[in-house]
């Protein structure tokens, strides 16, 4: 079963408020090339739900986008597959092109329309990622479990490898393949190391500990009016609706909403953080009713801080999804 379901990692969704709210730019296109990057990624790892839902609900539990703290630096696992028998590390990747994996050198070079790319070898990262795995699960529980890491391509793309004979090249799997692959896993580990109990302690431990990536380094590059403001009219798309009793109206397409304030709050979330002030809500709403505000403040927000004059409020995502 899904412990951690698959949907957009907290950083992509950031790309994209960023995206909308950007004016035409170096910045903007920055941001643009990096979010479709993320978004093919995250499309090929949307597309291993089929396989992975061929494992018993009740023996494995799923994390899709687990980032954890080895004590140094954070590491992200796209997929952890966990049983009482042994982990399961996927390393997703959805790249086009003639993909040839240079064991020896560690690298992946993609050929695509005349143009030659070299990444980080996936399978190095895969075992990078077994051996912080490791290293965390025997520091939290002193427990050591046999952990397995694949390389999944889910993409179409043409493989070659530069040495036949290398054992790492077992560790390159196919979307087509892995529901083989997991079912062969699944019968080659017969003893079991965890008891239920644990099983759940340890699965508690790594959601509680997961530490969503969050992009910072382009809010220092924000210049006072690099972002459009306002309420985005869920019509048209407009970021300029006005206040009219209650309701948000758009001169656009001359539509109406009572709760579109909710994604501009939202955006605020993603850009600067859960912080917020009442005077720094009204610029970003662009709406000058303080006690309005006031009100929409409290409704969104689990926490505050400060006097009257000076409190500062925490914007909720559990909240705002929840309106």
């Amino acid at each position: 079963m899904y412990l951690k379901k698959i949907e957009i990692p907290y950083h992509v969704y950031q790309y994209e408020v960023f995206i909308k709210r950007l004016k035409p730019g170096p910045l903007r296109d920055d941001l643009t090339s990096l979010y479709k990057r993320a978004m093919a990624g995250f499309r090929g790892e949307q597309s291993l739900d089929f396989p992975l839902s061929y494992l018993p609900n009740d023996d494995f539990f799923i994390f899709h986008d687990l980032r954890l703290f080895d004590g140094l630096h954070h590491f992200q696992i796209d997929f952890l597959v966990l049983c009482s028998r042994f982990a399961l590390i996927l390393e997703v990747k959805n790249i086009i092109g003639k993909l040839t994996f240079d064991t020896e050198f560690n690298q992946l070079i993609r050929e695509l329309d005349d143009t030659t790319d070299v990444y980080d070898d996936p399978i190095l990262q895969a075992e990078y990622l077994k051996t912080q795995l490791g290293e965390w699960l025997e520091r939290h529980y002193g427990i050591s479990i046999p952990i397995v890491d694949r390389v999944v391509i889910a993409s179409s793309a043409q493989l070659q490898v530069t040495d036949l004979k290398s054992d790492k090249i077992k560790k390159i799997v196919r979307r087509a393949k892995l529901k083989a692959e997991l079912l062969q896993l699944n019968q080659q580990f017969a003893k079991d190391y965890l008891s239920p109990e644990t099983m759940k302690k340890i699965a508690d431990q790594l959601l509680a500990n997961h530490h969503p990536r969050v992009i910072k380094k382009f809010t220092t590059r924000l210049k006072p009016d690099d972002l459009i403001k306002g309420v985005q009219c869920p019509n048209c798309g407009t970021l300029s609706m006005i206040r009219k009793t209650r309701t948000w109206y758009c001169h656009s397409c001359d539509r109406t909403s009572k709760n579109a304030h909710i994604e501009a709050l939202y955006d605020y979330l993603h850009i600067y953080g859960p912080k917020i002030t009442n005077k720094k809500c009204r610029e970003f709403l662009k709406f000058n009713a303080e006690s309005t505000v006031k009100k929409l403040l409290h409704s969104f927000s689990e926490r505050y801080e400060g006097g009257t004059k000076s409190r500062s409020y925490f914007l909720s995502k559990r909240l705002l999804k929840t309106r």
